[in-house]
């Protein structure tokens, strides 16, 4: 009688978590799929998810069936990260103690990439997220960006770039290459991930004062040069966006993982776009992510490892129009080439789009006439529609035939470019649709 009170108790308290963690998650995530209509002058509907689309997730939501899974699910991928958390802290911690030296000692160093490879590993397994290496075609890419002697063979790098799409690509850097990140100081300081991000050997910046911006980009140079000096065996993991896209989009670049202009490893992450579920955070959270992964079972993350990017004499005498700096240029040639190999469309987004986004989404509060740097550039074609107080504009673009494919792509953006600029200046009152 005893024992089956005790499973009937079991299966109750199950029962009711499973409700509670479920509805909070599908409550909370449910501004970032339902519709949100407004209008502008004219009386015209939009869409706010359709302006923001690079931060508007492409999944769905489902009570019941989350409900259903996370009743199996959520308990075991709960105790079992707890229980891997504490034990990775405290073997971390016990590494670093009785090794000092464990970015400067390629044998200590070793131990403890091997430490934080299995732990990673382990978690994204008990998690349900499983990784798919995919082999995209690379060569002819990177010979149109970096010339047609670029040596593959050359394999050296102190810095590791992702573009960004949630929590778990943090977990699978970790599980490949056991790399420090750039994290604010006040971090070494918490209980818990302090002593981590210590060991992990951090690069620990001042983010708040934006006066201290060119000395953070002085420390990722003299981290980075550390490195190839072999006074340091820690590569650093950055995410050049410096937010997180829906899944299938490149956004805009920052500066830091290019200032230096030393090699970087690219790794490309991506997710099953028609899935029910998938990993992209988008401008969602990733504690509503992490959850949200409580109520499905196994999902996906397929993963591009790419040789490593050098700047070439080449890129910067073929692509100097697109930057005043060499750094624009490497971090230009390097989107390219992500957004081409990994089947991704660049937009010219960030941080500020997506926090208007989440303004929006919250208070309701959207401005018609308020500027986004939404284009599908890489979806552009030869003929461009363009809606113009409702009068529909096409523009053809014609190149003459002995052009390069290459130069007549670049001719073909910078006129539509143009145009766009153009565009917005005689409608500063109207959203302005762009359709490819």
């Amino acid at each position: 009688m005893s024992t089956m009170y005790i499973i009937f108790s079991i299966i109750g308290i199950n029962f009711i978590m499973s409700f509670l963690i479920t509805l909070s998650v599908y409550l909370t995530s449910l501004k970032y799929y339902r519709p949100l209509i407004k209008k502008d002058k004219n009386g015209n509907k939009i869409n706010i998810h359709d302006i923001y689309d690079p931060f508007h997730p492409h999944d769905r939501i489902d009570f019941f069936s989350m409900w259903s899974t996370s009743f199996f699910c959520w308990f075991i991928k709960f105790i079992s990260s707890f229980i891997i958390l504490v034990i990775v802290n405290l073997h971390i911690r016990f590494l670093y103690k009785i090794h000092k030296n464990t970015d400067t000692n390629p044998e200590q160093r070793k131990q403890m990439k091997d430490a934080i490879v299995f732990w990673s590993k382990l978690f994204l397994f008990f998690n349900g997220v499983r990784i798919e290496n995919k082999y995209p075609e690379f060569k002819d890419v990177y010979k149109k960006y970096l010339g047609d002697d670029y040596d593959f063979t050359d394999d050296k790098y102190s810095l590791v770039v992702s573009n960004h799409i949630g929590f778990f690509e943090v977990v699978l850097g970790m599980s490949l290459y056991a790399p420090g990140f750039i994290a604010k100081k006040d971090i070494k300081d918490y209980y818990f991930i302090g002593p981590i991000s210590r060991a992990i050997h951090c690069l620990f910046v001042d983010r708040e004062n934006q006066n201290e911006k060119k000395k953070i980009f002085d420390s990722l140079l003299e981290r980075q040069q550390s490195f190839y000096n072999q006074k340091l065996f820690v590569p650093l993991l950055l995410f050049p966006e410096g937010t997180c896209s829906c899944g299938r989009n490149i956004l805009r670049f920052k500066k830091g993982a290019f200032y230096s202009l030393l090699p970087i490893k690219p790794i490309i992450c991506t997710v099953d776009q028609k899935s029910d579920f998938h990993l992209s955070v988008g401008a969602s959270n990733v504690v509503l992510s992490y959850f949200k992964n409580y109520c499905h079972t196994i999902n996906t993350i397929y993963v591009a490892t790419l040789p490593t990017i050098r700047p070439t004499e080449y890129m910067f005498e073929k692509y100097k129009k697109y930057g005043s700096e060499k750094w624009e240029i490497f971090a230009y040639v390097v989107r390219k080439i992500y957004a081409e190999v990994g089947g991704l469309e660049e937009v010219d987004m960030g941080l500020t789009d997506i926090k208007r986004y989440i303004k929006a989404m919250v208070t309701g509060d959207y401005d018609p006439n308020e500027k986004t740097n939404y284009i599908p550039s890489n979806k552009i074609k030869k003929e461009h529609k363009f809606n113009r107080e409702n009068n529909e504009e096409i523009i053809k673009i014609k190149s003459a035939d002995n052009e390069s494919e290459e130069e007549k792509n670049e001719k073909n953006n910078d006129f539509i470019n143009k145009e766009r600029e153009n565009i917005i200046k005689e409608n500063e009152d109207n959203i302005i649709e762009i359709k490819s």
